[in-house]
C-alpha cells in the first residue's frame, strides 16, 4: 500500500498539506487558495497550524493583506515541489517501463553467438521495443554463468551445455559445428568433410574453454588422432580473419561465421562425424528470477527462434 506521508526531522509532512500550502503561496491567502483549489478554507488552516505545531515553525506570515510563506514555509513549500516533481517522474518511468517504452535489458553471450543473436532475435526485438537499451557483454561460458549468478545479466545465451543448478537453460538452436576453409580451399565445395581430410591442413584452435574447441577435442579422441594446431585463439573474428588470409582451418558453427561467409572470404563445410551434429545454442537465466517485461519478452523471442522451443522461465 502506497503511503502518502513522508519523516521530516522526525514528523511525517502529508502531501495534502504540502500542497495546501503551495497553493497559499500562489494564491496569496488561505480563502483565495481554498476557493481555487475547492477546498474549505478552514481545511486548510487546520492542517497548516498542525504541520506548524509539528515543526515548531512558523511557515506563514501577514504582508498587509497577502499571506505570504515565511523563510522556513519557503524551504518546507520547495521540498513539497520537489517531491511532488519526483513523485510524478517516478510515476511515468513506471508506467514507461510497465508499457515497454523505456527500459534496460543486458545480455551475456559467447562472442562466437553474437551475430546468431543479432540476426535472429534482435531486429525483431527493437521493432518491437524501440525504447529499450540493449547492453550485450561477451565472455566466456564460466564468466557467463558467474554474471547470471550475480544479476549482472537478465538473460545469457551460449554453446554447449553448462550443468549447473543455477542455469534455468533451455535449448534455442541446433547446428552442426562446421569446418570453416579459405574460400579457395580444394574441400569448399564439398557437402562434408571428415577431420581426416583437413588434419593434414595448419589448424586453428580455441582456448580450451571454448565450446567449439570441446566438440573439436571430442571428435578427435573419438578418431583417434593426434593433431596439434597452428594458431590458437581466445577470439571467433581473430581465427575467421586467419581463414580468410588462408593461414589455416578453423571450426565453429556456420552462424557463427556468417559474416564472412556472406562476404565469400571464407566456406562453412559441416564435420561428418556425429559429435559435431549435435552443436546446441542455449538460453538461460537465473533459476527462480522473476524477469522485467522486456527480458522476458527477450527470453521469449530467444526461445522461439526456432519453433517448438518456446518455454517459459520458472
Amino acid at each position: 500500500m502506497q503511503r502518502s506521508n513522508e519523516m521530516f526531522g522526525g514528523h511525517e509532512l502529508s502531501e495534502r498539506t504540502l500542497q495546501y500550502l503551495d497553493a497559499v503561496a500562489r494564491f496569496g491567502s488561505i480563502r483565495s487558495a481554498a476557493t481555487a483549489i475547492g477546498v474549505n478554507a478552514s481545511t486548510i488552516s487546520r492542517q497548516i497550524a498542525a504541520l506548524e505545531d509539528q515543526l515548531a515553525l512558523s511557515l506563514l506570515m501577514k504582508r498587509g493583506r497577502v499571506t505570504a510563506l515565511t523563510e522556513m514555509g519557503e524551504v518546507v513549500c520547495n521540498y513539497g515541489r520537489e517531491r511532488a516533481r519526483l513523485t510524478r517522474r517516478f510515476q511515468n518511468s513506471l508506467q514507461e517501463y510497465r508499457t515497454l517504452e523505456r527500459g534496460h535489458v543486458t545480455i551475456g553471450s559467447g562472442e562466437g553467438i553474437v551475430s546468431v543473436l543479432i540476426k535472429a532475435v534482435l531486429h525483431r526485438f527493437v521493432a518491437s521495443h524501440p525504447g529499450i537499451t540493449i547492453e550485450i557483454r561477451t565472455a566466456p561460458l564460466p564468466q557467463l554463468v558467474q554474471m547470471v549468478r550475480d544479476d549482472e545479466v537478465d538473460v545469457c545465451i551460449y554453446a554447449g551445455t553448462a550443468r549447473d543448478p543455477i542455469l534455468n537453460a533451455r535449448p534455442f538452436q541446433t547446428e552442426p559445428l562446421c569446418a570453416i576453409l579459405p574460400a579457395t580451399h580444394p574441400l569448399a565445395t564439398r557437402d562434408t568433410v571428415t577431420m581426416e581430410d583437413i588434419a593434414s591442413s595448419p589448424l586453428i584452435f580455441f582456448q580450451s574453454h571454448f565450446a567449439a574447441q570441446t566438440y573439436v577435442d571430442a571428435i578427435l579422441e573419438d578418431r583417434q588422432l593426434n593433431c596439434f594446431p597452428a594458431y590458437r585463439c581466445d577470439l571467433f573474428g581473430t581465427a575467421l580473419s586467419l581463414v580468410a588470409h588462408n593461414l589455416g582451418v578453423a571450426f565453429m558453427t556456420k552462424g557463427a561465421a556468417q559474416d564472412y561467409v556472406d562476404l565469400n572470404r571464407v566456406c562453412a563445410v559441416p564435420l561428418d562425424h556425429p559429435i559435431a551434429k549435435s552443436f546446441e545454442r542455449y538460453a538461460a537465466v537465473r533459476a527462480g528470477r522473476r524477469l522485467m517485461p522486456a527480458a522476458f519478452d527477450l527470453w521469449r523471442d530467444i526461445l522461439s527462434t526456432n519453433s517448438g522451443l518456446f518455454q517459459t522461465p520458472a
